[in-house]
């Protein structure tokens, strides 16, 4: 299994990074502080480094580029992208608009308040 963490929060990528190595030992986990460097990432590694589907948990508060500036990059070079891999907004934002604009991306798997909890991750990665 391979998990991206993107968000500029360190201490978020390295509880969310613990509570998904607990679940899963063996899994491949790659954290991004920058929003720009993942998606370099992305644009030059997925399809390499990732030969099923990919977990990536996104923030959307980020200072180089939103994580709905980055799902939009991310759909005009790879359209089917959302459909390939799981994605997830992973926020403290409780606006309902930040909410509303995440269901408009069809293939976003869901909406999720931070932080990650066992139980959560659990029923993700069934």
């Amino acid at each position: 299994m391979y998990c991206i963490l993107i968000d500029d929060d360190a201490i978020f990528n390295y509880v969310h990074e613990k509570t998904i190595r607990n679940l899963c030992p063996d899994c491949s986990i790659k954290t991004f502080l920058s929003s720009r460097q993942a998606l370099t990432f992305v644009f030059e590694n997925i399809h390499e480094e990732v030969k099923n589907h990919a977990y990536i948990f996104l923030d959307i508060n980020m200072p180089e580029l939103t994580g709905f500036e980055f799902l939009d990059e991310v759909i005009k070079v790879l359209p089917d992208f959302l459909n390939q891999h799981k994605v997830y907004i992973l926020t403290s934002s409780l606006n309902d608009k930040d909410k509303q604009k995440a269901e408009s991306y069809l293939g976003l798997k869901g909406y999720l308040e931070k932080p990650l909890d066992k139980e959560q991750l659990m029923q993700i990665f069934e």
